[in-house]
């Protein structure tokens, strides 16, 4: 399919123009004008309003200065005075300390106060010479109370690359309209954490390992502080990126999911789009999931809720700019090789392996999780997350965990991998809990020592946190040329604790919100693969299971 990138992208914000201006409190009488969380202001469901969302304000700010048929913003006066309202919003809901909120009120989160800095600044150079000399002076010292902040504070809970590439534009912007020569040091220092922390495989850590969904987000604010600085080493590091993440684009266009780091399966094009005149796997990249941006083969705007709609919006933006830069030189597309081969990426715990008919992805360091696309359909004809199993007294337990240093044996077509069982919890909000939950973050929580702590405890529990049970998964996959065979021996003392334990297609065991959005493929599979037990003490000795998968087959 041949598809014009600038008016896939075009029609794109033309299409969705409407739904950003209706998520806009629009109305100048009201305490709220300028707002763009509609749950907020409208609905009135929630006691704070979201910072993040003051991220729609970029798409619009580019659709009132940007002429190209069809666009009925352009130049409006309407939205001009919507715009600006925006501006004041964004810096009536800043804390005191210069940070914002995204989560819960006095959260301090640095990705709220980093991506809304990021994007407001964009908004703002669009802007330049539309907007009041009130409003300016106004943007102004709030980007100076986000950039102070950002040069003192650091993400504590994790490392997040896709964060900290956002701070370091922040600051990088901060640095040029500010003209403050310490926040382009600081921007220095987050660049400088973020590439010490580059794989030598080329992938930017989310929590510890690899998510290729999360690195195409990460990818833009990089590409963008390149673009803005010709940094070689930045662009050399860029390009190890796309090198790396070319390898898990799939054949019907997703990609990554449960076997990666963070589960995530969403696509952000601008990266590419901009870095394709400097990066044949970046080029391959963008032709090659422009289709997906399309039909929604992966994540994006179709699927993902209003926490990520913003951001993805604006990310058509910059792909849709970049299109028209001097930087996209003329330079070769470079997918993956299409000769059968095996690709290991140990440090991620990640393998790729390629045949005639067939690509298999293994999440070494997630107990195993298996997708198997069939190339020549295009499309995902086995998955395997693993196996989900209740216990006695209603805990949760899986092998679908991520363990660094997983236990992997690689001997030429045959896979080995050993995984472990833990419990995980699945927690959900509750009127009690949220009661309890407010009164601290309204009291104690208020202080920032202890919203660190909160910040680093909610990580621990929803994201890290997990307890060692009995029970062990062997998984055996051999790679023929057209089918693949995996054998499974699960073993371990709390077998007889087991009072149900299903082998799942698809689920996953963490806490992500930018994870599980709907993607096509997950229809094509039934979602349990089959129920191993189905009543307490039924087994007691090691389970063996054995699968083969024949792609020849499926084409009769």
């Amino acid at each position: 399919m041949t598809i014009d990138p600038a008016s896939l992208y075009q029609q794109t914000l033309l299409q969705e123009h409407r739904r950003v201006l209706g998520m806009l409190d629009r109305d100048a009488c009201s305490r709220s004008f300028g707002c763009l969380d509609r749950t907020y202001w409208s609905w009135k469901f929630t006691d704070f309003p979201g910072a993040r969302f003051q991220e729609g304000i970029c798409t619009l700010a580019y659709l009132y200065v940007t002429e190209f048929e069809g666009n009925p913003l352009y130049g409006s006066e309407v939205l001009r005075g919507w715009l600006q309202g925006g501006f004041r919003y964004w810096a009536q809901i800043q804390n005191r300390g210069g940070d914002f909120n995204e989560a819960y009120p006095g959260e301090r989160s640095l990705a709220a106060t980093a991506f809304t800095g990021f994007y407001m600044s964009e908004a703002y150079l669009l802007l330049e010479g539309h907007l009041d000399d009130e409003v300016s002076d106004g943007f102004r010292a709030t980007l100076r109370g986000v950039a102070d902040w950002l040069t003192v504070n650091d993400e504590s809970h994790g490392f997040l690359s896709n964060h900290l590439a956002a701070a370091a534009a922040a600051l990088l912007h901060a640095s040029r309209i500010l003209s403050e020569p310490k926040y382009f040091e600081r921007y220095r220092y987050f660049l400088e954490k973020i590439l010490a922390h580059q794989s030598d495989e080329g992938w930017y850590e989310e929590y510890g390992g690899a998510d290729p969904g999360y690195q195409t987000h990460g990818t833009f604010y990089l590409a963008r502080c390149w673009e803005l600085t010709d940094d070689d080493r930045l662009l050399e590091s860029l390009q190890r990126a796309c090198e790396f993440l070319k390898h898990f684009i799939h054949p019907d266009r997703s990609i990554g999911g449960e076997y990666a780091s963070r589960n995530t399966q969403t696509y952000y094009p601008a990266g590419f789009e901009m870095l394709s005149g400097k990066s044949g796997a970046a080029r391959w990249i963008a032709e090659t999931m422009r289709e997906s941006v399309l039909d929604g083969s992966a994540a994006g705007l179709v699927s993902v809720d209003p926490y990520n709609y913003f951001v993805l919006m604006n990310n058509y933006v910059f792909a849709l700019r970049a299109l028209g830069k001097d930087s996209r030189t003329a330079i070769e597309s470079d997918p993956p090789s299409a000769d059968a081969q095996t690709w290991s990426f140990p440090l991620a715990g990640l393998l790729k392996v390629r045949r005639r008919r067939y690509d298999l992805f293994v999440g070494l360091s997630k107990g195993g999780v298996v997708k198997l696309f069939d190339r020549q359909r295009k499309r995902l004809v086995f998955s395997s997350c693993g196996y989900l199993g209740s216990l006695v007294g209603g805990k949760n337990c899986s092998n679908q965990s991520f363990v660094a240093n997983a236990d992997v044996a690689l001997d030429g077509d045959r896979i080995r991998v050993n995984a472990p069982f833990y419990i995980f919890a699945r927690p959900l909000m509750t009127p009690f809990k949220f009661l309890l939950f407010r009164v601290f973050t309204l009291t104690t929580g208020r202080f920032s020592a202890v919203a660190a702590w909160l910040k680093r405890l909610l990580v621990r529990v929803l994201i890290y946190r997990k307890q060692d049970v009995g029970l062990q998964l062997e998984r055996m996959i051999e790679t023929g040329e057209e089918c693949v065979t995996i054998v499974d021996r699960i073993s371990g003392a709390d077998l007889q604790r087991i009072e149900r334990l299903e082998h799942r297609s698809v689920f996953t065991t963490i806490h992500m919100g930018s994870s599980r959005y709907f993607v096509p493929h997950e229809l094509a599979l039934p979602e349990i693969i089959d129920t191993v037990i189905d009543r307490r003490g039924q087994v007691t000795e090691p389970i063996e299971k054995r699968i083969q998968i024949r792609i020849g087959e499926l084409d009769e």
